[in-house]
């Protein structure tokens, strides 16, 4: 066999070969027939990626387990024939970076024999190929995509790498997002214009059934760049690797918003159709909830029930006198869905004092009452066979509601559906010093809003208008002065019995004196921390001079008042510290330093902390997880959240003597739990724990001292570092908080 090879290993070495080897555009190996490495070049050792120390002298599949099974089969042949093995675009699984990856290559392996025909080595000659392999795999997925795209005719196209989120897309579809054709948008960019209720109930669940089944496709709303609603469809086919991974997805997008709009065009001319054949006269009843008592009948309510609006009056139990027997079983199931929804509706018969039969309409929806008392029905009563009041009544609602209005010392307004302005009241006019038109023509209003909240006013007006839920912001209106002053607006949306919207109404509330106050409160907590800082300091620094003085002494009384008096200075510093931090909050500055750490160290340290300053419990920790675990957070602060965490558990517990501590890994995050077996609390209090002052109550109040404001810093500290945290708690059993990282990836 030695014909094949005929040079020797002997005539194989000397310096200007190993030279010479060293310096050639690929690797080159020598092993024994055991599979022993006894030489390598250099560029070898740069494929595999391992140093000379780490191969040479060593067996090829102790380097390299996962070789084996690839590789032992290749040469075992190779010994027994006696032939070289050629292998191009040969995929080899190779562990690299910790990944068990595949790994391409261009090799020969060939048989050396000794002068006697012996054989001696493998001799390895290779080349990588990995990337090589890559870009032919990416041209094939162009011609792919490019196939799509020819295909279609004002659709745009994109193609996403599933592993790094990147994604390239045609012109059009920048256009559809509402950008110029020539800029290019995130996909990040892209997920935040979808309408957040079919972002998260449409197109992630898309999104997830594409990466089992293949397909992806949904209809969608988006608010494009300028803030236009439109309707998207997207179709795409997602790209699997050899371990069946998805790695990458490629689509088409088309703006569906004309034919949308078309659909929903018809349903409200179906909706106003049916309005119109069902415009009835209508009589109003405001009604208690909890007693059924009724009141502020209106004059077509009485008429209904044949009484005389100018002689007689009715008292709170009209209903009950009239109903119809039969019914009476339709209204109490009506009136308990009522309670559940806060939509009041049936129909029944009632009887009235001449034996005459009708049948009446009731529809009822639950208010919140204007003066903060509890919430009322506030309802309307319809004839079903008389119709000819009805928008006579309505008009004179309309015309009431309005003076009201204009009455009122508050900004307020009413909006179509869509969010287009129809009316606001004269205290806006007197405060702005514009006219009616000036608010009514499109986005008028915008102009008395401060430039720096006009953005995001627009953007929170427009989510409720899509979404249906009431609208809240704070921001600053102009006055006639050219002065601003902050406002608190809030708006209501007025649903139908079909749950569409027939109008908005809003009011702005005047809270610039509150806005003051909170910023000289706020001041006040700046100043009185700094001013509290240096005597706390100076009494810190003393007690721990005599201390060092006489912490040996024999006075047992002088030492131990010592200790008390530097364990109450540390309180009161923590305190302060906590006062600045909700100033700090308030104002948005609460400073984050982050950096790597591990966590594991973080709550062992904390632990010992705790231990060392508080002997009266046993701190119990429990590590459920293979090995550290190391995020990327601010340590100081992550810190200080289980030290409170610690300390609160110990200080609700009096009763009990240990407090238990776990850290486990839950999917992409770190979970720290720490349990106590105290005092507990009710469910109700589970959310309101988290707020600012609030205390849990006990038997005996000044058990438990303090402001109520650590559990208020944990929570803010937490959500600045997109973490979070959640209690589960039984009353005289005890609680278990859980805060949760995310883990720190490299």
């Amino acid at each position: 066999m030695q014909e094949n090879f005929p040079l020797s290993i002997s005539g194989l070495k000397g310096d200007v070969l190993e030279n010479l080897l060293n310096h050639i555009p690929f690797g080159f190996s020598l092993m024994t027939g055991d599979y022993l490495v006894e030489s390598v070049n250099d560029f070898w050792l740069q494929i595999v990626q391992k140093t000379r120390e780490e191969v040479v002298g060593k067996n090829l599949f102790e380097v390299f387990p996962e070789t084996k099974e690839q590789l032992f089969p290749i040469f075992e042949n190779i010994k027994k024939t006696g032939e070289q093995f050629y292998a191009p675009e040969y995929s080899i699984k190779m562990i690299r970076n910790g990944i068990l990856q595949d790994v391409f290559f261009n090799f020969v392996y060939h048989p050396i024999y000794d002068e006697d025909g012996n054989f001696q080595y493998f001799a390895t000659v290779v080349i990588e190929i990995t990337d090589l392999i890559g870009i032919k795999n990416k041209i094939k997925e162009e011609e792919e995509r490019l196939r799509l795209a020819t295909e279609s005719t004002q659709t745009a196209t994109w193609d996403l790498n599933l592993r790094t989120f990147e994604v390239v897309h045609s012109p059009y579809l920048a256009e559809i997002f509402g950008y110029d054709k020539d800029e290019k948008i995130l996909h990040a960019t892209m997920r935040e214009h979808l309408v957040e209720e079919d972002r998260k109930n449409v197109v992630e669940k898309a999104f997830e059934k594409a990466l089992k089944t293949g397909i992806y496709q949904y209809e969608s709303r988006l608010i494009d760049k300028k803030v236009a609603e439109k309707w998207i469809a997207t179709q795409g086919k997602v790209f699997f690797d050899e371990s069946g991974n998805p790695y990458r997805m490629l689509g088409v997008m088309r703006d569906i918003t004309e034919k949308k709009n078309n659909e929903i065009l018809l349903q409200q001319s179906h909706h106003q159709l049916n309005t119109a054949m069902d415009a009835t006269k209508l009589g109003r009843f405001d009604m208690d909830p909890e007693t059924l008592e009724k009141f502020n009948f209106s004059p077509r309510f009485l008429e209904i029930f044949g009484y005389d609006v100018n002689t007689e009056t009715i008292d709170s139990k009209i209903f009950e006198k009239h109903i119809h027997h039969k019914f009476i079983p339709i209204r109490l199931e009506a009136l308990k869905k009522a309670k559940e929804t806060g939509d009041l509706y049936y129909q029944t018969k009632i009887v009235l004092r001449d034996k005459t039969v009708k049948w009446i309409e009731i529809y009822g929806r639950l208010m919140p009452s204007p003066d903060g008392r509890k919430s009322y029905i506030s309802g309307t009563i319809r004839d079903i066979t008389e119709h000819k009041d009805f928008e006579k009544n309505i008009s004179e609602s309309e015309k009431k509601y309005r003076f009201l209005a204009d009455s009122m010392p508050q900004i307020v307004w009413i909006a179509e559906p869509d969010g287009t302005l129809t009316y606001v009241n004269k205290e806006t006019l007197d405060y702005s010093g514009k006219n009616y038109n000036d608010f009514i023509e499109e986005n008028g209003w915008t102009e008395i809003v401060h430039p720096d909240e006009q953005e995001e006013n627009i953007r929170l007006w427009m989510r409720s208008v899509k979404t249906k839920k009431p609208f809240f912001f704070e921001h600053r209106f102009r006055n006639k002065e050219n002065e601003y002053r902050w406002f608190m607006s809030r708006a209501y949306p007025e649903l139908d019995e079909n749950g569409n919207v027939k109008k908005w109404v809003g009011t702005s509330t005047d809270i610039d004196d509150m806005k003051k106050q909170e910023k000289q409160k706020n001041d006040f907590i700046k100043m009185a921390n700094h001013e509290l800082k240096t005597p706390v300091t100076t009494i810190k620094g003393y007690v721990q001079l005599l201390k060092k003085m006489r912490g040996e002494s024999d006075d047992k009384f002088l030492v131990n008042s010592l200790n008390t008096i530097e364990k109450q200075v540390n309180k009161l510093t923590a305190l302060i510290g906590d006062l600045l931090d909700i100033s700090r909050i308030e104002s948005g500055k609460l400073p984050l330093n982050k950096k790597e750490f591990s966590l594991l160290e973080l709550v062992t340290e904390t632990i010992e902390d705790i231990k060392a300053s508080e002997q009266s419990h046993q701190i119990n920790f429990e590590l459920k997880h293979a090995s550290d675990i190391e995020v990327f957070a601010d340590k100081e602060r992550i810190t200080q959240v289980l030290n409170n965490l610690l300390t609160n558990a110990i200080k609700y517990s009096p009763q009990s003597d240990k407090v238990n501590v776990e850290m486990y890994v839950d999917g992409e995050s770190a979970v720290v739990s720490v349990q106590d077996f105290g005092i507990g609390m009710e469910h109700d209090e589970l959310t309101k724990i988290f707020e600012r002052f609030y205390r849990v109550s006990g038997d005996d109040e000044e058990t438990y001292p303090g402001f109520g404001i650590g559990l208020f810093i944990v929570q803010d500290i937490l959500e600045r570092h997109d973490g979070k945290i959640w209690v589960e708690s039984k009353k005289n059993v005890g609680s278990k908080f859980y805060f949760a990282l995310s883990l720190y990836k490299d």
